[in-house]
């Protein structure tokens, strides 16, 4: 039996409360190079800074993607589910998915993304009221590494997170997948 199975859930008393939560979220992508290397193969690095104010989270964060591939998208590289996320829209009149209906093409990325923390209510528990939390830490790290399908005027992606430990106590880092479908119309 798994070591998890075993685990009794504490209950509804031990979880945050409900609370309306505001989060206002600021994200920049840069185009910082890109290399065309023959054949409709392309290379791109895409960094990136942001920050989010809110009840619900207060973290500023900075890093980059670099991707490698075939008609590679001319857009701003993928995104997880993050406040300020959604960056594959094309940016430039050259991108595969503009104009060409039999367009194919795919590409390998890989980035990496720290943050500082100041607040995170699924750690640091309510903001108005007592609540359980757990000793958060401030700095915290993704490695992440993918594939993406550009077919037609859609783009599929899937993304794997490998995340450092993000409060004290966690036994291991988490790694988890994303995948992201989107159609330029």
């Amino acid at each position: 039996m798994c070591s998890w199975a075993l685990k009794k859930a504490n209950g509804w008393s031990n979880q945050i409360h409900d609370e309306p939560g505001l989060l206002l979220a600021w994200q920049r992508t840069l185009r910082a190079a890109r290399a065309d290397l023959g054949r409709d193969v392309a290379w791109d690095l895409l960094p990136h800074f942001g920050v989010t104010a809110g009840n619900v989270l207060t973290q500023a964060n900075v890093g980059f993607e670099t991707r490698l591939g075939y008609k590679l998208p001319w857009d701003f590289g993928t995104s997880l589910i993050s406040p300020g996320g959604g960056v594959s829209a094309p940016a430039d009149a050259n991108d595969p998915r503009l104009g060409r209906e039999s367009a194919f093409g795919v590409h390998l990325f890989a980035g990496a993304e720290g943050r500082a923390v100041a607040r995170n209510i699924f750690l640091d528990g309510n903001t108005w009221e007592s609540s359980p939390s757990v000793t958060k830490k401030n700095f915290v790290g993704d490695l992440s590494a993918g594939i993406g399908l550009v077919m037609g005027a859609t783009k599929l992606t899937y993304t794997h997170v490998y995340r450092t430990e993000e409060y004290d106590g966690q036994k291991h880092p988490q790694m988890f997948g994303s995948i992201s479908l989107s159609l330029t119309f």
